[in-house]
């Protein structure tokens, strides 16, 4: 069949040309909002719920506002991980954010928010390289030596978050921080942002970014050991 007859056909009968796309895209988000956060289920833990596991949790950027404060979405993501540190589920933190510019620094931000809530700052252990999710992970299994790490971000973020320390070899456990309270809008434009970033944390698995790396810095295993 020549292509100019194809054409014809399909302006005669244009469904295929309507289904077949409508069909991929379906199977896509039944895939990216489904089944690749499925994939993780048994890894994610309220955070009442999480067996003691001593080591850090890895608290993961997400935004400060101008004065230098947490965002509403990373305030969330610390007090998640306060309460496991008062639980005493974890010994210390680590908070790995994004810090490429002189006047924007996540990491100081979480690291003063957690210290004004009592944290003592000898088992906060600040990230200033985390510029992405595979950055902060890979950062923390070569450049702060765990093998084992409790994430804590958004209910949103998780999932992606755990495959990629999958992927790394890193083992992980997830504690949410949840969203769901947040306006529909915003929830909206969060949701659009994870879709396209699950696929491009595929891309990332394939094809392994190169991470900021350097010496390996001391944390609090190196001076008050586990008993």
């Amino acid at each position: 069949m020549s292509i100019s007859a194809f054409l014809h056909r399909c302006r005669q009968r244009p469904w295929p040309l309507i289904l077949v796309p409508a069909l991929a895209l379906f199977g896509d988000l039944l895939w990216t909002l489904v089944r690749f956060p499925a994939m993780h289920h048994q890894q994610i833990y309220p955070a009442d719920q999480l067996p003691v596991v001593g080591g850090p949790v890895l608290v993961l950027g997400a935004g400060v506002y101008g004065d230098g404060e947490p965002t509403s979405i990373l305030e969330g993501r610390l007090r998640t991980a306060l309460d496991l540190y008062r639980a005493r589920k974890i010994r210390w933190i680590l908070v790995s954010g994004d810090n490429r510019h002189p006047t924007y620094n996540e990491p100081q931000a979480m690291r003063r928010w957690l210290v004004k809530q009592g944290v003592p700052p000898t088992f906060i252990v600040s990230d200033y390289a985390g510029l992405r999710t595979w950055d902060s992970l890979r950062r923390a299994q070569a450049v702060f030596g765990q093998h084992q790490v409790v994430i804590v971000t958004s209910d949103f973020h998780l999932p992606r978050a755990l495959y990629l320390a999958d992927q790394m070899g890193l083992r992980a456990w997830g504690v949410p921080a949840r969203t769901d309270d947040r306006p529909w809008p915003a929830r909206l434009r969060i949701w659009t942002r994870e879709y396209v970033a699950r696929h491009l944390a595929l891309w990332d698995a394939w094809f392994p970014p190169d991470a900021r790396l350097g010496p390996r810095e001391p944390t609090p295993d190196d001076w008050a050991p586990a008993p």
